[in-house]
């Protein structure tokens, strides 16, 4: 006698409703450590571990690290070091680059409020992510 097999029915949500995130916890960029609070480590809420994965992401060169996966991070040091580009071309670049990799978040709807000004050999950029949390995300960079 043969088990009776099943089917596994899978039912369509709307973009952005019942994403379930892992767990993630507050991180200082700036002292590189991870936050914590009675020696335990925080709890970031949903906006807090977004902002904590945006800025991750924008900090890792793709294919720079071999944990990561090829697709992980952007690719702005070939724009930035050592080429005498058109500065258009590299400021619509690193838009190309920046919004392809957070974009593949779930909760990322869109990029918007691009500004990008030079100022002598920097390239201040600055954006926000709508996201579905319906919590604005400004970024400088």
């Amino acid at each position: 006698m043969l088990p009776s097999i099943g089917y596994l029915q899978i039912e369509a949500q709307e973009e952005g409703q019942g994403v379930q995130m892992g767990r993630s916890f507050l991180y200082d960029f700036n002292s590189g450590d991870f936050v914590l609070k009675d020696g335990r480590l925080v709890e970031a809420d949903p906006e807090a571990a977004l902002c904590i994965w945006i800025e991750k992401l924008l900090r890792t060169e793709k294919r720079k690290y071999e944990i990561y996966s090829s697709s992980y991070g952007v690719s702005l040091e070939d724009l930035i070091i050592g080429q005498n580009l058109p500065i258009e071309f590299i400021k619509s670049e690193i838009k190309r680059e920046i919004t392809e990799a957070l974009m593949k978040h779930p909760l990322v709807k869109s990029i918007s409020g691009w500004r990008l000004e030079r100022s002598g050999a920097q390239l201040m950029v600055s954006f926000k992510v709508n996201n579905t949390l319906e919590q604005e995300v400004m970024l400088g960079v």
